[in-house]
């Protein structure tokens, strides 16, 4: 296979172009390429014949293009560089009569002097200086890649996934005798494997440059209380039997305390390392923190309850309008009445009554009652329940949707920039002040000489905390417009006093409907029916 290509010739009267068709597939010459040729040369030719010849390349063709006789015209050669440097490649003219051809020494100094350092390739160069393939693509010079490396990863020898869910009754209630989503672990089980990150390699393009493999994320397993690393740092390994938690990509392993009675006078405030479980009431005023799961046999009063992992009432809370619930996992309880709850996982509940109820998942409510009444239900991604507001029109409020996790992290990150602000303009006031007088050479008292050390420090941590909260606002301004999905679904009536916020977009129930979802359609809720 051979490309088509052209060649000036001298004639007796004059200068003739000749172009010679491609032989078995190969390509007809360019004509772009014969008029930058000719352009280059500064041939004066004949600009109406050659366009009416160009037409057809695909036989052969001469041209007279001028009467001067353009003699003596070297072999010559293009050069081009690729974007990123990556490549050049060379394409040959023959020369005219009395023109010298190209030596392997004079292509090499016309690449040089192009700039081309590295990753020639002489074998191409040799082969063309063999083949003389004139308006022929010939890569002569290539950069030489940079070698990637490998992200650090880790593997957990665990169940990680803490989104299993209770089984449920034939009624559709939840069988608190079956809660058992721990990820449970041995002593010495190794928890989890670290795959070290591999740095890559710097590369060179074709100017000599050095081309910088891309960044890898370098990760490092953490000890924790129950847990210690191996000698080499590349697994953690359990030193108890419990079970594990990975919270913001950290393991922990917690064992459980056991309460035989009610927390009230006789234990006080519960705080604890791991998960408890509670045989009785927790009562009101009373406060249960752990780091792993509360688990309550019995009612929870106008208590307080916080856990890493989930909170399960296998009877409910009575909340007297100032008991709080807040986990980090999921929350399962018989019901919920005048008090404040908020779960990083799902909720699920038989009713929910005049209370503050926030799910970073979904919010079930189902079982024989399935109802919500009153307050303020917030979930990320749906709230199910049988029956929605009531009949006598109190207000209840729905908010669903990613977003609305987002909106209050925005939210604290924006009363956080105003207050870091405002210390900055203090500290900068401070650190003008001081600079000037240390300017003008004044003797500065040792107190003065480390606050101003102290505010300059405090300076670059307010800025580089600035930097962080603008990027994360930035990513959450587009979270916020992309955000359409959730969705509330009442099997049997939803009623008046009922208001609906999906994704930032809200409406108001003025009439019963039955057995409905509502969804956000573009810049409305949309009722739809559910079957």
């Amino acid at each position: 296979m051979t490309n088509g290509y052209f060649q000036l010739e001298v004639r007796k009267d004059g200068t003739y172009l000749i172009v010679y068709p491609p032989v078995d597939g190969g390509s007809p010459a360019d004509p772009s390429e014969v008029l930058t040729y000719l352009d280059g040369y500064r041939i004066d030719y004949d600009k109406i014949a050659i366009y009416n010849t160009m037409r057809d390349f695909s036989t052969k063709k001469e041209l007279r293009i001028t009467t001067i006789k353009a003699s003596n015209l070297d072999e010559t050669m293009s050069l081009d560089i690729s974007d990123g440097f990556a490549t050049v490649t060379a394409r040959f003219y023959p020369e005219v009569e009395g023109g010298k051809k190209l030596s392997k020494e004079e292509i090499l100094w016309l690449i040089n002097k192009r700039g081309i350092k590295s990753g020639i390739k002489e074998d191409a160069i040799e082969r063309y200086l063999e083949e003389r393939s004139y308006c022929t693509s010939y890569i002569i010079a290539e950069a030489d890649p940079p070698v990637e490396g490998s992200d650090a990863s880790i593997e957990y020898c665990f169940n990680t996934d803490l989104t299993r869910r209770p089984k449920m009754n034939e009624d559709g209630s939840v069988d608190f005798h079956q809660l058992d989503n721990l990820s449970k672990v041995e002593k010495d089980q190794v928890l989890a494997i670290l795959t070290p990150a591999v740095p890559g390699k710097p590369g060179t393009d074709v100017l000599g440059r050095a081309i910088a493999p891309r960044k890898v994320n370098f990760l490092f397993l953490k000890q924790s209380k129950n847990a210690r690393l191996s000698p080499d740092g590349l697994k953690l390994i359990s030193n108890v039997n419990g079970h594990a938690v990975l919270t913001d990509k950290q393991v922990f392993v917690f064992d459980t305390y056991e309460i035989a009675g009610n927390v009230d006078t006789e234990t006080g405030d519960i705080e604890y390392n791991g998960n408890v479980k509670i045989a009785g009431n927790v009562n009101s005023g009373y406060k249960v923190v752990a780091e792993g799961d509360v688990i309550v046999e019995g009612i929870v009063e106008g208590a307080e309850i916080i856990a890493s992992g989930q909170i399960i009432l296998k009877r409910g809370i009575q909340g007297m309008s100032k008991g709080k619930l807040s986990a980090g996992s999921n929350i399962v309880a018989k019901f919920i009445e005048s008090a404040e709850v908020s779960a990083g996982g799902y909720i699920r509940t038989e009713s929910i009554m005049h209370s503050k109820v926030s799910s970073g998942a979904e919010i079930i409510v189902s079982g024989k009652k399935g109802f919500i009444t009153g307050g303020i239900i917030k979930a990320s991604k749906c709230v199910e329940a049988k029956t929605a507001g009531s009949v006598m029109g109190t207000q209840t409020i729905f908010e669903i949707g990613e977003n609305m996790v987002f909106v209050e992290e925005e939210r604290a990150l924006l009363a956080e920039r105003r207050n870091i602000k405002e210390n900055l303009e203090k500290a900068e006031k401070i650190i003008f002040y001081l600079s000037k007088k240390i300017k003008d050479r004044e003797q500065l008292p040792p107190e003065k000489i480390v606050q101003f050390q102290q505010l300059s420090a405090s300076k670059r941590e307010f800025d580089k905390r600035l930097k962080e909260i603008e990027d994360r606002l930035d990513e959450l301004d587009i979270l916020l417009e992309n955000s359409t999905k959730g969705y509330l679904q009442v099997d049997d009536v939803i009623y008046p006093g009922c208001k609906v916020t999906i994704a930032t977009v809200t409406t108001y129930i003025k009439a019963e409907t039955k057995h409905c979802r509502l969804v956000r359609d573009g810049a409305d809720v949309r009722i739809t029916s559910y079957h």
